[in-house]
């Protein structure tokens, strides 16, 4: 219930930006195509989906927390996508903040769920900024062993 009042709040304080700004419905636009793209560019083995993934930095008009707000809302609005929230969320808002000139980097992990006959496993996605987890709630990533990080060393990515 908490996480649905969210979504709706983030409906609500972002859409009035997308009723006056031409620029952000662009942005808003774009986001929605590239995340609805997400699933066909999954089809590669993962490092190499993520170097296509990855943008060069060039200049925004937007600020860090309108175009992680964008983001955000971009990908709520997919409820028909093949790939989990999470997935969908960190790579839109990677792709986005990284061309933006902020350098969060990819964490993918994985931990174990007691089942009732066997132990599944769970995995989920989200961001770090300069070593620290970038606006998700503890409980989403916490008890999740990092399986990859990407860029591996929060650097630049060699061609």
């Amino acid at each position: 219930m908490r996480t649905r009042l969210r979504h709706v709040w983030l409906a609500l304080t972002t859409l009035p930006g997308l009723i006056v700004s031409p620029r952000r419905r662009a942005l808003f636009g774009e986001m929605r195509s590239f995340e609805r793209r997400l699933p066909a560019a999954l089809r590669s083995p993962l490092l190499d989906a993520l170097r296509q993934l990855t943008p060069a930095p060039s200049a925004s008009a937007e600020t860090e927390t309108t175009t992680r707000h964008l983001a955000d809302l971009a990908v709520l609005a997919d409820r028909r996508s093949p790939l989990g929230l999470c997935l969908r969320r960190s790579l839109t808002r990677y792709w986005f903040l990284r061309r933006a000139g902020v350098p969060v980097v990819l964490r993918f992990g994985a931990r174990f769920v007691n089942g009732a006959a066997d132990r599944d496993v769970a995995g989920h996605a989200w961001l770090t900024l300069n070593g620290r987890v970038y606006h998700e709630d503890s409980k989403n990533w916490q008890g999740f062993t990092v399986m990859v990080s990407f860029p591996p060393d929060d650097s630049k990515i060699a061609s």
